[in-house]
């Protein structure tokens, strides 16, 4: 998930228990009151704040719902019925939380063909860790996988191995970096994004956007921080090299998602910054959350994501170069994306060189007239 906006639970049982949509027929079942509740939260909740709320007949979802929840006798026997209710929204990122497990709208995807993406599908199967290197002692390589904060301190010890892994690389020596999201599907996006803080120049770097209110909160860096509206995602509390001039290349594909999209799109418009792969996963919605007990969320996708410069990703994130396929984790020396993203590393090295010498030469021509 990317974005994540609890509301108190005892506020919740309040609005809710005074809702007209009670399942007043479950009332002999024990924790019948409590399916109850739960059935009209996330009624309540997807009508005040779904993505799709405009697009639903929700007297029809509501009847659905509750009706698949009529003989649920507790919150776990409840679950098939908040699957309906997110297939119902076609929501695919939205999903009920219950005792770490996830219930929610798995859409059909295309299968990816096991004989191109065989290095792809192999590596997502490991653990897979941070990892960074440096080819040729002039360009640098990071790597980002997934993540899953659980625990008060997780965001910190995220973006700190993120961190730890880019530093031991001394990106401040070298000429340019890859960043590579191909083998990541999501978590938190701010343990990410903090872990590569350095990489940005203050200000806006997206917004979560609600098509139907017109409404958007910006995320962005402010100082030794990164906001989240009038929130703090995540505070640096250690000196970084300043690489926002730095050149990079991101590298993204069928299995970029999420958080990992949101990463992605956070980089989109910043100066010196090219993408190579594939379209991305298509999770490039913001979800809020409900904690409606303490062993039981409710996620709904309530925005889209648009990058700094305002362009909005409803489907995917695209590359600027497309490759499809050609992955080697095991000897990135023969990656196809890695060999391209070094050539257009090396090719706007160049750029910049022959600019900067077209200005010292200038300089130099202006001295001399005089």
């Amino acid at each position: 998930m990317k974005k994540s906006s609890y509301t108190s639970i005892i506020l919740a049982l309040i609005i809710f228990s005074l809702s007209p949509f009670s399942l007043s027929a479950q009332g002999s079942k024990p924790g019948a009151d409590s399916v109850a509740r739960l059935i009209d939260t996330v009624l309540q909740f997807g009508q005040k704040a779904s993505l799709y709320r405009a697009n639903v007949d929700w007297k029809r979802v509501g009847d659905s719902v509750r009706k698949a929840a009529a003989n649920a006798g507790s919150i776990k026997e409840a679950m098939p019925a908040m699957k309906l209710f997110y297939t119902l929204l076609k929501d695919h990122h939205g999903f009920a939380l219950y005792e770490r497990k996830y219930y929610g709208w798995n859409p059909p995807r295309p299968k990816l063909d096991t004989v191109v993406y065989r290095a792809l599908i192999k590596q997502l199967k490991q653990t897979n860790k941070t990892f960074a290197r440096v080819f040729n002692n002039d360009y640098g390589y990071l790597s980002i996988p997934d993540n899953n904060p659980t625990e008060r301190g997780d965001n910190e010890k995220i973006a700190a191995e993120i961190q730890q892994a880019l530093t031991g690389i001394h990106p401040e020596k070298l000429k340019g970096l890859i960043i590579d999201l191909r083998l990541n599907p999501g978590g938190s996006m701010f343990p990410m994004l903090g872990g590569i803080m350095n990489v940005f120049a203050e200000g806006k770097l997206g917004t979560f956007v609600d098509p139907v209110s017109k409404k958007g909160e910006e995320w962005g860096k402010r100082g030794n921080t990164l906001y989240d509206g009038a929130e703090t995602g995540y505070t640096l509390t250690k000196t970084l090299p300043d690489l926002h001039n730095l050149s990079i290349v991101v590298l993204i594909g069928p299995r970029t998602a999420s958080s990992g999209e949101a990463t992605a799109i956070s980089l989109k418009g910043r100066k010196n910054t090219y993408f190579i792969g594939e379209n991305t996963n298509g999770y490039t919605t913001g979800n809020s959350s409900i904690q409606f007990s303490y062993n039981t969320g409710i996620f709904l996708a309530t925005s889209v994501e648009a990058d700094r410069n305002g362009n909005i990703y409803l489907d995917h994130v695209n590359p600027d170069l497309q490759i499809a396929g050609g992955d080697n984790f095991s000897s990135l020396s023969s990656d196809k994306k890695v060999v391209a993203a070094l050539k257009w590393l090396k090719a706007n090295n160049r750029s910049w060189l022959s600019k900067v010498k077209s200005i010292v030469d200038g300089l130099v021509f202006n001295a001399a007239d005089r």
